[in-house]
This record gives C-alpha cells, structure tokens and sequence, in this order.
C-alpha cells in the first residue's frame, strides 16, 4: 500500500515536471506558454479565494475542503477564460473564444488539482504537506492548482508534439 502511495507521489511531481519542461522546449511559444499556465492557475486561485470570500454560498467539497464554495469555484473558472481569451488578443494569431475556453479547462484542471492534494491531506490527517511555507499548507498547498493543470496543459499540447507551446495555444 505505500508503494502504491509512493508511485503516486512520484507521478505527482514527475508528470507535472515533464509538461513543464517540454511546453518550454518550444523555442517559438514556449515561454509565453509557461506564462499562459502559470497566469491560468494564479487567476483561478485568486479569483476563486475571493470570489467564495465575497460571495458565499453552498460549499464545493465540504468533506474534503471545507471553505471552498460553489462560487469561488465559477468565479475562478470565469476568470481565467477571460484571461485565456484577453491573452489571445494580444498573442494574435489564435481563436479568443477556443483559447478561453483552454483557459476554463485549465482552471477545472487546477481546481481538482486543489482538491485532490486537500484529500490527500484529510487521507493521511495532516494539515499542512511540509513547514516550509507555515500556515498555508505547506509548498505544494502553493503549487496544487499547477501540478494538476500543467498535465492538461501538455495533453491538450500534444495536438502538435513538434511545436508544444503553439500546441497549446495556436488554435
């Protein structure tokens, strides 16, 4: 059973490592892919913190993560198909509409990501995965939306495996 657990948590940060990495080998787009992502995934956190904060409402996973609404949920998600689609305009050459709509995949993609790492925590009854960042649930509580969202990023880059940046973002 902990092999089992210790091959996961392998996959969990080697996976993530690779899309990273080879969205980035694009010499064209694979910066501003990198870019895409990480915007994608600090806009659904932000948004999604503020947006349960301020409205409220049915909670999303109670049992799992508490604080986390119904709202937070589709504000994050909203938000970063508008990022999608605003950095689709300045990018040109790329669909707005389908860029954003990549956007909203990616932030379901870090939503879950965020909820799977807190059912991780609640399945070994810790709090926080390390110290190193006190109080907020530790370094991958920072990166969990990332984690989950940069593997989506690469399937969805896979529609052009020479070229994985435009892959993502030239549609």
């Amino acid at each position: 059973r902990s092999g089992a657990w210790a091959l996961a948590g392998l996959l969990y940060v080697a996976l993530p490592v690779w899309s990273l990495i080879w969205l980035r080998s694009d010499p064209n787009y694979g910066l501003v892919a990198i870019l895409f992502l990480l915007a994608i995934a600090w806009t659904t956190d932000t948004a999604s913190y503020f947006g349960g904060r301020s409205i409220g409402g049915p909670k999303l996973a109670p049992r799992i993560s508490p604080k986390k609404t119904w709202a937070g949920f589709f504000t994050g998600v909203l938000t970063a198909a508008a990022v999608g689609y605003a950095i689709a305009l300045y990018l040109g050459g790329t669909s707005p509409w389908i860029l954003a709509l990549v956007g909203a995949g990616l932030a379901l993609a870090c939503q879950l990501g965020d909820l799977l790492e807190s059912a991780v925590k609640r399945h070994f009854g810790v709090k926080d995965m390390s110290q190193l960042i006190p109080g907020h649930g530790g370094l991958f509580d920072r990166i969990d939306s990332l984690l989950l969202a940069a593997v989506v990023a690469g399937l969805i880059a896979l529609r052009n495996p020479a070229a994985p940046g435009a892959g993502l973002l030239i549609w």
